[in-house]
């Protein structure tokens, strides 16, 4: 009795032994995507702080660009509750040798693989995330002086409305003057989107041109 429980140990020892380095090599991956995970939230919610603050960002369209890293999220549950499975499975089976543990061990160095390279992909995810949120503060900052710009106007033409009660055309420019500012609204909450070829500077311009435009037929009508 004595020998087989000492057969039995060794067998332990062995088995435990022939699984120490692969199962290292798993957490050490999975532990990486765990970090990047980290990362990657935290790129997300900078973005999320820097939209939605009624200063002209494109929130939905921003918000659009960041699903990718939703889709990579999603994977990760997954593949992380795999990880766990076989890990155990791994460890368990290394009790009774280290030919039991054989499959376990296939299984695992093919997770371990499959953890890396859902890491190189997280990685590229992080890095998208970054370059979308440099770009997203940047757009922010060159908006300012075309949003103050277009403000501006829009303040000036309503003064000068207000000015003009009572003119030829009056009712006019008041509809139009408050569908200008329907708009600047909706450009300003983020709900105008962007194309190539109109951007959402192109779009504060026009605006504060046809304000602009606005003004001028004011100040040519006789009172």
């Amino acid at each position: 009795m004595w020998g087989r429980s000492r057969a039995r140990r060794q067998r332990q020892a062995e088995g435990l032994v022939a699984v120490a380095g692969p199962v290292e090599a798993a957490d050490a991956a999975h532990q990486a995507l765990l970090e990047l995970r980290r990362s990657v939230q935290g790129e997300l919610a900078r973005i999320e702080a820097l939209l939605d603050q009624g200063d002209g960002l494109p929130s939905d369209t921003i918000r659009e660009q960041t699903n990718g890293a939703m889709s990579v999220f999603a994977e990760l549950d997954g593949v992380s509750r795999r990880y766990h499975e076989i890990r155990t499975g791994t460890v368990a089976a290394a009790e009774n040798g280290a030919e039991a543990a054989g499959p376990w061990l296939v299984a695992l160095g093919e997770h371990t693989r499959s953890m890396t390279e859902l890491g190189e992909t997280f990685a590229g995810v992080g890095e998208s995330l970054a370059y979308l949120r440099g770009r997203t503060e940047r757009l922010r900052t060159d908006i300012v002086p075309l949003r103050q710009a277009a403000h501006g106007a829009l303040r000036a033409a309503q003064d000068e409305l207000t000015a003009a009660e009572g003119a030829d055309g009056w009712h006019g420019w008041r509809t139009d003057l408050t569908a200008l500012g329907a708009r600047l609204t909706e450009l300003d909450g983020g709900r105008v989107t962007p194309t190539a070829r109109r951007k959402v500077s192109d779009h504060y311009r026009e605006l504060e041109r046809e304000v602009t435009q606005l003004r001028g037929v004011m100040a040519a009508t006789d009172r």
